[in-house]
């Protein structure tokens, strides 16, 4: 079985965090473990390349297309050397995907041409579909980004055609555009055509993609449910609905992120030397973040995008009280959207020697929040999946959380189950609530030093590894690729009647 893999992110070379490793993850255990061989299409990124000292090769070049609005030829490279058991391939259209940044520019603020250059990338997908020579059984399609692929794989259907799969890693990102300038990105016309007489008065390339795919697929089954409700009545929960979907909770790769592995800037430590290793590196991380040294102060760390869906906000509210009293010191590790730039900003100046912030992603310094932090804080008010709290309780690391989405899923209240818990719910999203659950947890680990040791052990001990994910995954790709349904929307233009 061949699967084709479209993505924007790819770890450790181009990535903003949860999708790229996934597309690292996720088609490297299908591929090695379950014989599901991958191609992964992404864009080219010249900086990132250049960067990272990446070597290529060149494979084709797809020709321009008649009725495309402008020049969409694009070279094909080979990524070379990347570490990974698949073929990658890179896009290389550098009208629109030469510039720093894969989403954003450097302050962090999406690019006015988001959706221009992702109808570019689509079309480039299905051009290779047809010229490369290659054959699929099943197209792999992440996020509204691959929208635009998905509707033009769909528009060229063949019976030797692949089967489309949509999955949605968050519906929070839409791609939206207008009528108006839907003949400006060169989107299929049937595929226009039907969301028209749907009523659907602001399109999106999410919606495009799942009206066009088989079946979908999102990062845990409560974020799946999630889906059903919140969009319900609405033209992308209508596609939704109307799809075979299913709930598939990510993994972590315990080549990366296992607290044992020497050589790195955290000590290594395991299950049984849990409470010396988290010693230990909770001194280092002081130390390289310019907090005070004091290894009995509970230290909360929060590797993330600051951004409103994972409740940077609340965080910050909550935590402000706790710090004034110095019941703890806070490591933040991310980029930061404006707006809660200014906040984070405004915490560290109130909190001076308190508060720690690394305004973006260091794998250095990732690696020693995990091992040296006692407790990680995601009141997500959105989180399809969440792949933190996966990598905290691998490092025995326990998350305190919304029960939303993945984090529902993954994190059992030790209120309510102390046998089986394994981190804390935060209730309600309010600054309030998160305030409370983190003062529950401190008060619980100081009163509990050996029931505290025992939870980090069964933490460390779950296994949430890409190999149990690649095993549904599977299971759901040899079930569409056998059995893919029709269009889920059926198409009424006169070109198809």
């Amino acid at each position: 079985m061949r699967v084709l893999y479209v993505t924007q992110e790819y770890a450790p070379y181009f990535t903003e965090g949860g999708l790229g490793l996934t597309s690292r993850a996720l088609p490297a255990a299908l591929q090695t473990e379950a014989g599901v061989t991958h191609d992964l299409l992404l864009p080219y990124y010249p900086w990132l390349i250049e960067q990272h000292g990446l070597s290529v090769e060149a494979v084709c070049r797809l020709p321009w297309t008649p009725g495309t609005p402008e020049a969409a030829e694009a070279t094909v490279y080979r990524l070379l050397d990347h570490g990974g058991p698949c073929e990658v391939f890179l896009f290389q259209l550098d009208s629109r995907y030469d510039r720093v940044g894969i989403y954003r520019d450097e302050n962090y603020v999406e690019f006015t041409d988001a959706v221009e250059r992702a109808a570019l990338f689509g079309r480039a997908v299905a051009d290779w579909v047809r010229l490369s020579g290659r054959s699929y059984d099943l197209v792999h399609a992440n996020d509204w980004q691959s929208g635009a692929a998905l509707a033009h794989l769909r528009a060229r259907r063949t019976e030797t055609l692949p089967a489309l799969v949509m999955n949605v890693h968050s519906a929070a990102y839409q791609g939206k555009f207008t009528h108006r300038q839907a003949p400006e990105l060169g989107l299929p016309a049937a595929a226009l055509h039907r969301l028209r007489e749907q009523g659907v008065d602001r399109p999106s390339l999410l919606l495009l993609g799942l009206s066009s795919a088989d079946a979908a697929v999102t990062c845990s089954p409560t974020y799946d449910r999630e889906l059903s409700a919140q969009l319900s009545g609405t033209a992308l929960g209508d596609a939704w609905q109307a799809l075979p979907t299913a709930g598939v909770v990510s993994g972590v790769d315990p080549r990366v992120w296992d607290p044992a592995v020497p050589d790195r800037p955290s000590k290594p430590y395991d299950a049984a030397t849990v409470n010396a290793g988290k010693r230990d590196n909770k001194a280092l991380l002081q130390k390289a973040l310019g907090l005070p040294l004091d290894t009995t102060v509970p230290v909360l760390g929060v590797c993330s995008r600051f951004v409103a869906e994972k409740g940077t906000d609340l965080l910050l509210e909550a935590v402000t009280p706790l710090l004034a009293e110095g019941a703890v010191q806070i490591a933040l590790v991310g980029p930061a959207a404006p707006g809660m730039r200014e906040l984070i900003a405004a915490a560290v100046r109130e909190a001076p020697g308190r508060l720690a912030y690394v305004p973006r992603f260091e794998q250095d310094i990732a690696w020693l929040l995990y091992a040296g932090a006692d407790f990680t804080v995601m009141p997500s008010r959105v989180e399809p999946c969440g792949l933190n709290q996966l990598i905290a309780l691998a490092y025995g690391t326990l998350p305190v959380v919304s029960p939303v989405g993945g984090l529902r899923d993954t994190v059992l209240d030790l209120r309510a189950e102390p046998d089986r818990g394994n981190g804390f719910l935060i209730p309600e999203h309010t600054p309030a609530s998160v305030r409370d659950s983190v003062r529950a947890a401190l008060d619980w680990a100081a009163s509990s030093p050996g029931r505290l040791t025992e939870v980090r052990r069964r933490a460390m001990a779950q296994d949430w590894s890409w190999s149990r994910t690649a095993r549904e995954f599977a299971q759901l790709y040899r079930g569409w690729a056998e059995s893919p349904t029709a269009s889920p929307m059926p198409i009424r233009s006169k070109e198809h009647e």
